[in-house]
């Protein structure tokens, strides 16, 4: 059995899923093909004892009305059916040490931020500033992350490193530590990781934090939706095992562990 599609996406994370609906909202006729038994990649989630656990998507950054994030589930149909939560604005997240009791907060909003944290580092106040005001510098030369114009990258800020930036705001080793403290949210090797990266993450948490009730997957479970009202197709238990090229040698489709296969012409 065989199908013919525009545009064929193997896997349904949130990047194949994002990008089929693109496509499908340009008009083009879109299959996606997905191995597991869940949809969404990191975006799935699995419940114990009637609670719901996220694999990956624990909470998200920029939602509020205005910012990236917000701008592109609004764009892709699905930002007023979503279940959000905004989380502690005082502390949306809170950084610990074995060794000491206090819980050190990251907040919403970059005065707030620096507030926050000032309670704990009153001497570090100015150079909790110049952190803050440097993210956002730094954020303003990537114009796509705020959707506006084109990229016109300036080669200095993607060399400059993150441990090394915040070593050189403050002598103090907690809250270099406390600055740091979020790099899991990027999968962080501070000793690596350029500075664009941590500002890119940490930028929109700090403008605002939101957790999804009921878990990440209801994201993937409304961009299907809106896929196939679109008139594309999406199907799980679809591995593809072999790829298919015609007789000018260029791929033109796919096989599945099912014996399917699906055709596409671009």
């Amino acid at each position: 059995m065989e199908k013919e599609f525009d545009i064929l996406v193997i896997g349904s994370g949130l990047g194949g899923l994002v990008s089929a609906l693109v496509l499908a909202k340009e008009g083009l006729k879109v299959c996606v093909l997905e191995k597991n038994n869940q949809y969404g990649g990191n975006l799935q989630t699995f419940s114990r004892d009637k609670l719901i656990f996220d694999t990956g998507v624990h909470y998200l950054g920029g939602l509020s009305k205005g910012q990236n994030l917000h701008q592109y589930f609004s764009y892709l149909g699905i930002m007023d059916e979503l279940q959000l939560h905004k989380m502690d604005e005082n502390g949306y997240d809170k950084i610990t040490f074995g060794d000491d009791e206090t819980e050190y907060p990251h907040a919403q909003g970059y005065r707030n931020f620096v507030e926050q944290l000032s309670e704990y580092f009153p001497e570090e106040k100015d150079n909790l500033e110049d952190y803050c005001e440097e993210i956002q510098r730094v954020c303003s030369q990537f114009p796509r992350y705020n959707l506006v114009g084109k990229d016109n990258y300036n080669e200095e800020i993607l060399h400059l490193n993150t441990k090394r930036f915040i070593e050189s705001l403050t002598s103090n080793k907690k809250l270099q530590s406390v600055l740091l403290g979020s790099n899991f949210l990027y999968a962080g090797d501070s000793e690596n990781v350029p500075f664009y990266v941590h500002a890119l993450t940490v930028n929109s948490y700090i403008q605002s934090a939101y957790k999804c009730i009921k878990g990440g997957s209801q994201i993937s479970k409304l961009l299907i939706r809106r896929l196939r009202e679109y008139g594309a197709e999406v199907h799980k238990h679809a591995e593809v095992s072999e790829f298919i090229f015609n007789e000018n040698n260029m791929l033109s489709g796919v096989k599945t562990t099912g014996e399917k296969e699906y055709f596409a012409k671009k």
